[in-house]
């Protein structure tokens, strides 16, 4: 899409409730082929021209940044350009809405395809890729600094207000705080949504969180993967300390011929506690499926005096033989 001169102009209402100390105004402008482009004003020095010199290229990144986050647009980072010994020679920044989304390919109906591994249908994601041309292209001179070798100021959408500013994703970064926070709630059994929801009710406000709620559900899944290859090291790390702490608390653990963990046993003090008041008929049952791992949970409850249910121990097993039974029997006696 080409913009011609405009020849109609005026402030659009988005652009002035996206005043930034009153001096940044989107203006809509209309091209003589009836095209409409926003053209943010904003502080000269704020804003990046032809000819601009930085002296690295994340000085010219960061700096394109700013400005982007200061009109209301976010940036994503497009192709680049090297020389043989790996020297950015051309950076191209682009609007985060540039270029339109690829039609996705048909996908077969489950049942419909080929032996057993048919595709299930792809969900229909929405967009907002609506082919703006905005953006700035940094190349390397040769005394090793970088200039401004073309910027596009005009959008051809509308740019944020100054109540949508917070939610750009250059404005959402999850912090160490908030890191500890979805960290602490995960601990405690508490998802990341609900998550979310307790830290803006602790700020006060959706637009003081400083991140979205799915900015904690993605840090929430990282953060499983990162201890993914380590998950069954914390579990024994963790019982073997409560058992140093208390001294009734009953723990053991075994592992397969490929050093991973398949048995696990464990009774906390309150758990020995309702065995002595409530043992006299132990009922034991397994479980199936019920994590990822697909390892046998297999609770020993009992009834109280009120007729409810309590746990005198629990295990988990990998396979359901007679060697894990004997060795989980065992552990209870």
């Amino acid at each position: 899409m080409e913009f011609g001169d405009g020849v109609t102009s005026f402030v659009d209402d988005e652009g002035l409730s996206g005043r930034s100390g009153g001096s940044n105004v989107c203006v809509m402008n209309l091209s003589p082929r009836g095209t409409k482009y926003w053209t943010p004003s904003c502080d000269k020095a704020s804003q990046p021209y032809v000819g601009q010199r930085f002296s690295k290229l994340d000085d010219g990144v960061d700096f394109y940044v700013q400005y982007a986050c200061m009109v209301g647009f976010d940036v994503r980072r497009s192709t680049e350009t090297k020389d043989r010994m790996g020297n950015v020679l051309r950076k191209y920044l682009v609007c985060s809405r540039e270029g339109f989304k690829q039609p996705a390919k048909d996908a077969c109906l489950v049942g419909e395809g080929v032996g057993d591994g048919s595709i299930s249908p792809k969900r229909q994601r929405v967009t907002n890729r609506v082919g703006c041309n905005a953006k700035i292209i940094l190349k390397r001179m040769g005394d090793g600094r970088y200039s401004v070798f073309s910027f596009e100021i005009r959008h051809t959408h509308s740019l944020c207000s100054e109540l949508a500013k917070p939610f750009m994703r250059v404005n959402r970064k999850l912090s160490v705080g908030h890191q500890s926070f979805v960290a602490n709630c995960a601990r405690a059994n508490i998802g990341p949504i609900k998550s979310f929801k307790l830290y803006k009710q602790m700020v006060g406000d959706f637009v003081n969180v400083g991140a979205t709620g799915v900015d904690f559900q993605n840090f929430k899944r990282d953060l499983m993967v990162y201890i993914s290859g380590g998950d069954a090291q914390l579990i024994v790390e963790k019982f073997l300390h409560k058992k140093e702490l208390w001294s009734t608390f009953c723990f053991d653990y075994d592992v397969d011929e490929y050093d991973q963990l398949s048995r696990v046993f464990w009774a906390d003090p309150a758990a020995r506690r309702n065995f002595a008041s409530f043992g006299d008929v132990v009922s034991f049952d397994a479980t199936y499926k019920t994590n990822r791992y697909n390892l046998v949970f297999v609770p020993f409850t009992g009834m109280d005096n009120h007729k409810k249910s309590v746990t005198f121990a629990s295990g988990l097993i990998a396979k359901e033989d007679v060697d894990s039974y004997v060795w989980l029997l065992g552990n209870f006696k």
